[in-house]
């Protein structure tokens, strides 16, 4: 996303990026639309046209093992694009995935014909980013992902671009550099994980986000209480900063939660989740909001 004045609101930059400053406003396109779809049609339209957006610019696979990520266009839609993905973005896979499903079973709303063939696309690219996500945890040494990755676009494999898991098949298609190599205990792909099971109900999003938690708890967890960042996921043991963000608890902890909880608990087609993770109930018939006329 290009930043804006917050005086005049035009666009200021050129940077096109999901990442930092960016994320929560497409999070939010789909989600408030969702929350009182009647009133809010043009939220709908503003999130389909940048995800098309997104998908014609942004998305690109690795080499040599193929792996979708989302860069990004430092210097605008003409310029170079750059293959670096904050973890931030790791946000899309769970909004791509509401906002083709609407919450609702992928099982069922295939058999009531619900999802068009946009839908379905968004979807698959859900599950791909989801699954790149993931892997940006499985290639370090911790088992914890970095703050930013690059991908290789090169196709070099000879030594590997770094990660820090030599064993790890997908060590040349991410690229992590020292300056990024810190975990800040941060919730994207874990939030990501929890929509895509609640929507499809593959067990393969339980059975990552176990590992995940079992790298926090292994290389983050603090014996007299709490948990802290990392200063480089790549070497063993990782140096810790002694410092917690207050997200760790109030939304990584809370989807790894829903993750492998009840599914009848805060069911989507009910509930949205705000960039936070606080659980806001969709409006519906005459609970509806009233959008009032400014003049």
């Amino acid at each position: 996303m290009q930043l804006s004045s917050p005086s005049s609101g035009e666009f200021s930059g050129e940077n096109i990026r999901l990442g930092s400053r960016g994320d929560s406003y497409y999070e939010y396109l789909i989600k408030v639309w969702l929350q009182n779809p009647s009133n809010l049609t043009y939220l709908h339209d503003m999130y389909v046209e940048s995800m098309k957006g997104v998908k014609k610019l942004l998305v690109r696979k690795s080499k040599p093992n193929g792996l979708v990520f989302v860069g990004e266009l430092p210097n605008g839609p003409q310029g170079d694009f750059s293959p670096k993905m904050d973890h931030l973005v790791c946000f899309l896979p769970g909004t791509l995935a509401l906002g083709a499903t609407k919450g609702i079973l992928k099982e069922k709303a295939m058999k009531e014909n619900l999802l068009n063939f946009e839908d379905l696309e968004n979807l698959k690219l859900a599950e791909d980013l989801a699954e790149t996500c993931y892997r940006m945890y499985s290639v370090t040494s911790t088992g914890l992902a970095p703050e930013i990755a690059y991908f290789n676009m090169e196709g070099q494999t000879e030594g590997g671009p770094g990660g820090g898991n030599k064993n790890s098949k997908y060590v040349h298609d991410i690229i992590i550099k020292p300056a990024d190599r810190h975990n800040l205990l941060r919730p994207e792909t874990v939030e990501s994980l929890f929509y895509l099971f609640r929507v499809t109900e593959d067990p393969k999003y339980r059975e990552w986000g176990w590992e995940i938690f079992e790298a926090f708890e292994k290389y983050t967890k603090v014996d007299s209480g709490g948990y802290t960042s990392l200063d480089d996921v790549t070497t063993l043991p990782p140096h810790r900063r002694d410092k917690m963000e207050t997200f760790f608890l109030g939304e990584t902890l809370k989807y790894l939660y829903l993750l492998f909880g009840d599914i009848n608990v805060l069911p989507l087609d009910e509930y949205v989740f705000n960039t936070e993770a606080h659980p806001f109930p969709i409006r519906k018939g005459n609970d509806s909001f009233t959008m009032i006329n400014q003049g």
